[in-house]
């Protein structure tokens, strides 16, 4: 478990020399602002009567995410969400949880995959504070309902209070015919459970009766201010 409790890091100030964080509405614990943008291309083929067939597509968007921590009870924070992108649009509020274990809890079809990226590393016990040392690695992994998650994380820089992350995930869904890879990093500030910035690539393999389809993702996001963290560095 991460040193700090969720408690004592929404309620206390922040030590820092800096200005103290303007006044936060009424029900806001905590708001936290980030600059993302993603890219998509997808590829597919297959073989037909006509012979063997390709396409691809492309897409960009940019925006940002707003994260309002609006409620905690035994470590799981309630969250209020609103994303504005530019090709998407916008704003638009979605309302979940995020589980100590990183576990986020929104409804299917809501946030954006870059955000469901970035909402887990808010979760008060997904790492462990003996893991945040140069070097250390450690595996996640869940195996439920045709899913098999296979998650290795290794802290590859130490630089004051920020932790950067390298992360390979590999996920496989037997009943879909795909499978999802991930790498990337994430740079964190474990003392206040936020992530401050990563960048991810992802893949995503089908397979179907009509050929293959692949996708390639490009997910980024960085954090521009935080009620908790003034500066947000």
């Amino acid at each position: 478990m991460i040193a700090l409790s969720v408690a004592i890091l929404l309620f206390a100030s922040t030590a820092t020399t800096a200005a103290a964080p303007a006044a936060q509405p009424p029900g806001q614990l905590r708001q936290v602002t980030y600059k993302v943008s993603t890219g998509t291309r997808t590829y597919s083929g297959g073989e037909h009567y006509e012979g063997y067939s390709s396409n691809s597509t492309a897409t960009v968007d940019n925006g940002t995410v707003i994260v309002d921590v609006t409620a905690v009870q035994s470590d799981t924070i309630g969250m209020s969400v609103t994303e504005q992108m530019s090709a998407a649009g916008g704003p638009v509020t979605y309302n979940g949880t995020v589980m100590p274990d990183g576990s986020v809890n929104f409804a299917p079809d809501t946030i954006k995959d870059v955000t469901r990226e970035l909402l887990q590393y808010f979760g008060p016990d997904m790492i462990s504070a003996d893991k945040l040392t140069l070097g250390s690695t450690w595996d996640v992994n869940l195996n439920s309902n045709g899913v098999v998650a296979k998650t290795n994380y290794k802290v590859t820089k130490v630089d004051g209070g920020l932790v950067t992350l390298a992360e390979h995930q590999t996920i496989t869904f037997s009943t879909q015919n795909a499978t999802v890879s991930t790498e990337g990093t994430v740079t964190l500030k474990p003392s206040l459970l936020v992530p401050v910035s990563g960048d991810l690539h992802r893949t995503v393999n089908r397979l179907s009766l009509s050929g293959n389809n692949k996708t390639d993702v490009s997910l980024h996001f960085e954090r521009v201010s935080d009620t908790l963290d003034q500066p947000a560095k």
